[in-house]
């Protein structure tokens, strides 16, 4: 009896006795079920988190039976107009993979096989902060130590004005605390007191590894306070940690009375990372009107990028078709098509 014909990813790392979990790595850290992914492998459902055009992924996974570390696949790989994944980019890639390991995946790898592997257009080098996110996310849900950077984080967070040096921590150890405050109710609390009192160069990274994981209700009240803070960084910055928690009815509304007088960066986190705010009619109009005000450039690049989004797009077309856009919005809309048809 033949071997069954393996025609995608799923089915090579099934194949290859693994077990895996699939990430979205490009706009928020988000895991993609196994039968998810295989309906977007299958073309049966687009890519639910594009950006730029591109599924940007980490597959992890290690062999069932053996005890050994993970592997990870960072890949990157194009979308078509309809947001679909470009088979042929996938099957490319995994013919660069058969080729380069057969099917012992979780093997060790000589050298000649590592050139191969990286010779492949598909690979994606994550920043940072991507692989910061990740590894806290893996580390928790194995039920791993966190990072050595942790303590260091932790304590600084807990008590600022100890006299530890924040320019001494580590990124990593950041991302390990937002991954834990859950299991840290007295961390949480901390961050929830002190946040508006970081200095901006710790409270950002913070914000960023925020976005990443759960939030617990203290942390997610304080930051929507801070979405009326006068000081319009702290705004953003609190605006951008809420990502994680963008599905949740109070944080929805607390945006949508930012949006008419948002400024562009906040606009551009709220499409970047919040944008399941945009999923309804009345919150769609009002941010596209304020939009519209942004100059030209910004605000093709955020309409770009919000109608490419799954989850907005069928709403988006409606709204254009039933002609319920503004007269500002309508005038960008016409510009933008024009400058489209022309290039």
């Amino acid at each position: 009896m033949s071997a069954p014909t393996i025609t995608t990813l799923g089915e090579f790392l099934q194949a290859g006795q693994a077990e895996y979990k699939i990430f979205d790595i490009g706009r928020c850290l988000t895991e993609l079920s196994q039968e998810e992914f295989a309906a977007i492998e299958q073309q049966q459902r687009p890519y639910p988190y594009p950006i730029a055009r591109q599924a940007q992924l980490a597959i992890l996974f290690q062999h069932k039976q053996h005890d050994q570390q993970p592997f990870i696949w960072f890949l990157q790989f194009p979308l078509d107009e309809r947001g679909l994944l470009n088979i042929a980019a996938r099957n490319q890639y995994l013919e660069y993979v058969v080729n380069a390991l057969g099917h012992e995946i979780t093997g060790e790898m000589t050298e000649e096989q590592q050139k191969q592997l990286q010779q492949n257009p598909y690979l994606l080098t994550p920043n940072e902060q991507q692989r910061a996110a990740l590894h806290a996310r893996v580390q928790r849900q194995q039920k791993l130590s966190p990072s050595i950077h942790f303590e260091t984080a932790e304590a600084y967070l807990r008590q600022p004005e100890s006299g530890i040096d924040w320019q001494q921590m580590g990124l990593q150890g950041l991302h390990d605390c937002a991954a834990r405050l859950e299991q840290l109710p007295e961390l949480s609390k901390a961050i929830a007191t002190h946040f508006s009192h970081y200095p901006s160069a710790v409270r950002q990274p913070l914000a960023v590894a925020l976005e990443q994981q759960s939030l617990t209700p203290p942390v997610r009240d304080v930051l929507l306070q801070n979405l009326e803070n006068s000081n319009a960084q702290l705004c953003t910055d609190s605006l951008r940690a809420l990502a994680s928690a963008s599905a949740h009815p109070r944080v929805q509304k607390a945006i949508n009375k930012l949006v008419p007088n948002a400024n562009a960066d906040q606009l551009v986190v709220i499409a970047a990372r919040l944008w399941p705010v945009l999923c309804e009619e009345p919150n769609l109009l009002r941010y596209l009107d304020a939009i519209a005000e942004l100059d030209n450039s910004l605000f093709d690049a955020l309409f770009q990028d919000i109608i490419a989004l799954p989850g907005i797009r069928p709403l988006l077309l409606s709204i254009i078709a039933q002609q319920k856009q503004s007269v500002a919005v309508n005038e960008a809309l016409n510009r933008l098509k024009q400058q489209t048809q022309g290039s």
